[in-house]
């Protein structure tokens, strides 16, 4: 079964004296389309075709593999240069000088640029090396692992990386696993890492980061998981996994409870496969028409080239202001450039500029753009102002701009997430639920996709299945992650406790249920300004108190305000930041918007703040 369909990519060959510098003369651009890809290179129309070739080919050998499983990403663009000194030009820093790579992932907190820019992925390769072409399989495989897998440790994604980096393909079968050379060499010169050092590196350690202890750790972790694939180990590796990426179990001990062995006994296992030449390889057929591609070509500008350069460097960790001033260059240039406009507005937004943001994007919109980022970032842009204390967005026109971006790329997680959102606020749960389990299933490795899951479960009081997802997120190796989910769980609690305390003449079962919550978290794996640990502080401190009244308004213009006239004063109870709130009763009896309701008799259960004032827990429509 073929891998079903990933956003069409764009593939760069670049030759530049410097990171930004104009094209020659004598340098002809052409691009070239294939049914999942789109090759750009100034080295002819035959060599394009066959970069397109080859990738096609290795996607379709990955879906002849892993049969049941599918590469899902976002927004990707690959950018492979002529030579390492290019490569160089963009190569992530470490020490202030460019690591040695032949190619390199940036995005969504991923392998190689943790603090890179979160709204696109990058590949970025060298061409001129001997294996380069292992080294496009090998990222590739990275895209595998991100969208298929929880978080894995560093050396198993690498390892399985290279694993997948010997990927052969003919007319006849596809070939994944087999030896690689430059790794045998490596291990025979004897320096091999203790297995437990092995397992401990992480991508600020010096082993990964370091030229000769680098190879051996990429030679290592390649040969560690060729001998779990061939053993049949995965599924003690993947207890293992679970041990010390959620439970926090130290090495050695999780190594004796998942494998039944000593670490030192795991390592001469490993040592033995090595020297035996154990090594097995995986077989497949190969799928039909694997060889038989189409292609449609067009000549490239030079802006052409100038903007990806610039959105690559905008892309990167440590050359991003360079990146942003590459990307006004290309706007003089060429105003309706749909790149510049797209990335500046990406950046105002991350300022809170909502006017040149929306802007930048709208202006890109207007050109009939067939980029769903554009259409993805709009709408976000509309939502993320209305929930800063802006003029609240029309919700229908966030759907339909999302709409638009899922139409244009089926696979696209980040927009199911915020269509999720934007579904729950309006509160239609279920199709929120169905859209937010999507954007999960494209995106696995996103705790803050199963954050909003759980938000949109809480909005209506869904206990039963918001509680089993936060005890889950509670071991999350991210501390933030897992301390949200334990706040909560104590929002819960005090919730349930509240309504035991309730006065008598509420009553139980009053119609339908209906929720007020505006919250929202980045979908982001790293800390923003609205993730999960940001509504950690929605637990507080002090006791939960109960009260009966009058709900006079909502204030909805910021985070709302509800006014609740009880006992001849007025209190003003806010929703704390990212909060969900709790609203039972039959809303939708009562014109269908929270934020209408008024003069409506309520029990609220809230923690003081100020004299007249609270932080609002839940509210019970009579």
């Amino acid at each position: 079964m073929n891998v079903p369909m990933i956003r069409r990519s764009f593939f760069l060959v670049s030759l530049f004296a410097c990171a930004f510098s104009a094209v020659g003369a004598d340098q002809q651009w052409v691009e070239v389309t294939s049914p999942h890809f789109s090759v750009a290179t100034d080295g002819g129309d035959k060599r394009a075709r066959e970069v397109a070739t080859k990738f096609e080919q290795m996607r379709a050998g990955f879906g002849a593999i892993f049969a049941k499983v599918s590469v899902n990403t976002a927004p990707l663009e690959i950018v492979a240069f002529r030579n390492s000194k290019e490569l160089r030009q963009f190569s992530p820093l470490y020490g202030g000088k460019p690591v040695e790579l032949a190619g390199f992932f940036l995005g969504n907190g991923g392998h190689g640029s943790p603090g890179a820019s979160q709204d696109r992925q990058y590949i970025a390769l060298d061409l001129s090396q001997d294996s380069s072409w292992g080294t496009v399989f090998h990222e590739y495989a990275h895209l595998l692992i991100n969208s298929n897998f929880p978080p894995s440790p560093l050396w198993f994604d690498e390892g399985f990386a290279e694993y997948c980096s010997t990927l052969k393909i003919d007319k006849k079968e596809v070939v994944l696993g087999l030896v690689k050379q430059e790794n045998v060499e490596i291990l025979r010169q004897g320096h091999w890492l203790r297995l437990v050092d092995l397992l401990s590196v992480g991508h600020d350690s010096q082993v990964y980061n370091r030229g000769d202890q680098r190879s051996t750790f990429y030679a290592q972790s390649w040969l560690t998981v060729h001998f779990i694939w061939s053993k049949g180990l995965m599924k003690q590796t993947s207890a293992y996994i679970r041990m010390t990426q959620d439970q926090h179990v130290p090495v050695p001990e999780a190594i004796r409870r998942s494998f039944g062995m000593e670490p030192e006994a795991l390592q001469k296992a490993v040592e033995d496969y090595f020297s035996r030449g154990e090594t097995t390889s995986l077989h497949a057929p190969a799928p039909t028409g694997a060889d038989a591609i189409q292609f449609t070509s067009r000549p490239l500008n030079d802006i052409d080239v100038k903007s990806v350069m610039a959105d690559l460097d905008y892309h990167s960790r440590d050359y991003r202001a360079r990146g942003i001033t590459e990307l006004q260059q290309v706007l003089a240039l060429q105003p309706e450039n749909v790149t510049a406009n797209r990335d500046l507005g990406y950046e105002a937004m991350q300022t809170r500029d909502w006017d040149k943001a929306g802007e930048y994007f709208k202006h890109a919109v207007a050109q009939d753009v067939k980029d769903p980022q554009v259409h993805y970032l709009l709408a976000m842009m509309m939502s993320r102002n209305g929930m800063g204390g802006g003029v609240p967005e029309d919700t229908e026109t966030i759907r339909k701009e999302l709409a638009t971006a899922i139409a244009l790329e089926p696979d696209y997680a980040e927009a199911y997430n915020l269509l999720g959102i934007t579904l729950s606020a309006r509160g239609e749960k279920e199709k929120a639920i169905e859209a937010l389990n999507k954007a999960i299933a494209l995106s696995p490795r996103n705790t803050g996709f199963v954050a909003n899951l759980v938000n949109a479960y809480m909005r209506t009081q869904d206990f039963d299945r918001a509680i089993p997802v936060l005890q889950q997120l509670q071991h999350s190796s991210d501390s933030q992650t897992a301390a949200w989910a334990g706040q909560q769980i104590q929002v819960i609690e005090n919730f349930k406790s509240a309504m035991q305390g309730r006065d008598a003449m509420v009553r139980e079962g009053n119609g339908s249920s209906g929720a007020l919550g505006l919250s929202e978290t980045s979908g982001k794996n790293e800390p923003a300004e609205t993730s999960p640990a940001k509504s950690a502080s929605a637990g507080g401190a002090g006791p939960v108190l109960s009260m009966k009244g009058t709900l006079v308004s909502v204030e909805c213009s910021s985070r709302p305000v509800f006014v609740v006239a009880s006992g001849g004063k007025n209190w003003r109870l806010n929703l704390p930041p990212n909060q969900t709130l709790m609203i039972k009763g039959d809303v939708k009896a009562m014109g269908g918007n929270p934020c209408s309701l008024k003069n409506h008799g309520v029990t609220v259960s809230y923690r003081k703040s100020g004299e007249n004032q609270g932080d609002l827990l839940s509210l019970d429509l009579e």
